[in-house]
């Protein structure tokens, strides 16, 4: 992966939303034009648009999902638009990610995406947080879009929005299936409270990625698109959000389906949010690897295709940890691409586990070496 020296590397600690946020334009002249369209719908007119302006909206991940829905956001007329990601683009982003071209790879995604959306309305206060999510982040926002798509990350989003009585739209794709919902635990929306512990009642870490199954580009964009539209929906009234309702879309077939969502057992829904394991910086661990007196271990675990690219001199894979003669005491880091699946594996392990801050992404961007 390429770099570019003069954009500020990507960072994975959580970031620090603005402390003054800039105040909303309001319904300008340049925000009619924009949004002119927008009007012309039976259920439209100036209250929209008016409405539109004044929204506040975070998009946590500027991915597959996290394209389009920027795309469209961008062009709504939204207030205030906050973009976090703790990623840079790679080259086997580009096609499903439609924000990004070649001249963009090595930047972080984050930024991008802002550049873009301030492009379409140079009116929008857009913030870019180059780094993960954090519960903070929610606080100052009307929606919150959840397009990380990662169980572990919606986890963390509808915690915090059921703390701060904030709706969030979720969506996911994988191969050829694709889902969208809205939750609100607060009931601020139709008055019946849903979470997504609710769908997923159960803790179960991420099962699969794009890179190990794949995933169809377009249909990146049709589950982005109907995420977008939820936020109109929440924040504008054009149509109805689907709280308390899963769409479910077959890539093979086109198909859409509709499943109700009810409220569970408040046993499925924590008190507090699941605690992450503990990161190490890649300075830190190529510190311990090169103490004689440390036997830490490192587990990768990317696919082979990945690891053929270049690992961690020394590492093994989880087969390989369960084979080896290793003490359940030994300290064990877990590396990934750039950090979800390795927090996956660390949280389900049998054995104390950190995982690499930023994954092979973070080592590589500081010239570490790799065999």
């Amino acid at each position: 992966m390429t770099t570019n020296d003069a954009v500020t590397p990507a960072v994975t600690s959580a970031p620090t939303p603005p402390a003054t946020p800039a105040a909303s334009p309001g319904l300008t002249p340049a925000r009619r034009r924009l949004g002119s369209r927008t009007a012309a719908l039976d259920a439209g007119g100036d209250r929209t648009l008016t409405r539109l302006a004044a929204a506040r909206v975070l998009v946590v991940g500027a991915g597959g999902l996290g394209a389009p829905v920027m795309s469209y956001l961008a062009g709504s007329g939204i207030a205030r638009l906050t973009i976090v990601d703790p990623d840079t683009v790679d080259p086997s982003n580009l096609a499903r990610q439609t924000l990004f071209t070649t001249a963009d790879v090595g930047r972080p995604k984050a930024q991008v995406a802002a550049e873009h959306a301030r492009a379409v309305d140079p009116e929008a206060d857009v913030v870019a947080l180059v780094g993960r999510f954090a519960p903070q982040l929610v606080v100052d926002h009307d929606v919150v879009v959840d397009a990380a798509d990662s169980v572990v990350v919606t986890r963390a989003v509808s915690d915090a929005c059921a703390a701060a009585g904030v709706p969030f739209v979720w969506g996911t794709v994988l191969g050829y299936d694709g889902q969208v919902s809205v939750f609100d635990d607060a009931g601020v929306l139709t008055g019946a409270p849903i979470d997504f512990h609710d769908l997923h009642p159960e803790v179960h870490p991420d099962e699969g990625s794009c890179a190990i199954d794949g995933v169809l580009p377009a249909l990146c964009g049709a589950v982005g698109s109907v995420m977008a539209a939820q936020v109109t929906a929440i924040v504008a009234g054009l149509g109805d959000p689907l709280v308390g309702r899963v769409l479910t879309v077959d890539a093979r077939r086109w198909r859409w389906t509709e499943s109700p969502v009810r409220r569970g057992p408040d046993s499925h829904r924590p008190d507090a949010p699941a605690a992450e394991p503990d990161r190490i910086a890649p300075a830190a661990l190529a510190a311990r690897l090169a103490d004689p007196a440390d036997d830490v271990v490192v587990v990768d675990v990317r696919t082979p295709e990945e690891r053929a690219e270049g690992a961690i001199a020394g590492a093994v894979t989880p087969d390989e940890l369960a084979t080896d003669a290793h003490d359940r005491d030994t300290p064990v880091v877990v590396v990934c691409a750039r950090g979800p699946r390795a927090v996956a594996w660390a949280s389900t392990a049998d054995r104390p586990a950190v995982v690499l801050d930023g994954g092979m992404q973070a080592w590589l961007r500081e010239g570490r070496p790799v065999v």
